[in-house]
């Protein structure tokens, strides 16, 4: 089977960007390059969307709706 280039997810042109460094469990490592092997991507990759996807959906709980 060929092998997929990596997909790239990288910040918009022009947006800060600022660098973050964090410890997690070997475990939850393990299940991030679990999930980054199967989506062809890197680490980097599976946390920036799932931090995304995170602010988003707190963006849409009712608290912050009532503001």
């Amino acid at each position: 089977m060929k092998s997929r280039p990596l997909k790239s997810r990288r910040p918009v042109p022009g947006e800060k960007v600022e660098r973050i460094s964090l410890s997690i469990s070997a475990e939850d490592k393990s299940s991030l390059e679990h999930i980054a092997n199967e989506k062809r991507v890197s680490i980097a990759w599976v946390i920036r969307d799932a931090v995304t996807r995170y602010l988003k959906a707190e963006d849409s709980t009712p608290e912050k709706k009532q503001g």
